[in-house]
């Protein structure tokens, strides 16, 4: 049974090692900074400065903004779609969803999960 110190979600300057919006399983912290965060069964070692910290484990989905190639992208394909600049990350299992306006809650379309939107901060 693992143990869980806490939750970690990545800083902009560490996205690519983690996946920008989700929130992982502290399973580790060292008294140098780091933090052990496990992901996918695998762990990665991080400076404590490179992640945001939290005790409890996320109950909203988290709000992304689309950068680098990823920035903007067609919602829902076909002529006169939307140009979406943000995606959402489910908070249980950490799967990225597209969404149109400004939902309260949004269903996740692989868990099933319905949970509130975190709006307080863009990722």
């Amino acid at each position: 049974m693992r143990i869980t110190l806490g939750w970690a979600r990545c800083a902009d300057n560490v996205a690519d090692i983690l996946r920008r919006g989700a929130w992982y399983p502290i399973v580790e912290e060292s008294p140098d900074g780091q933090v052990v965060v496990e992901v996918r069964q695998q762990r990665v070692r991080l400076a404590r400065a490179d992640v945001t910290v939290r005790a409890e484990p996320p109950d909203h989905w988290s709000v992304v903004a689309r950068t680098g190639v990823l920035r903007p992208t067609l919602g829902g394909g076909g002529r006169g779609s939307d140009v979406l600049t943000t995606y959402s990350v489910c908070p249980l299992c950490h799967y990225r969803q597209d969404f149109a306006g400004k939902p309260a809650t949004l269903k996740c379309v692989r868990c099933g999960a319905t949970s509130p939107v975190d709006w307080s901060e863009t990722c």
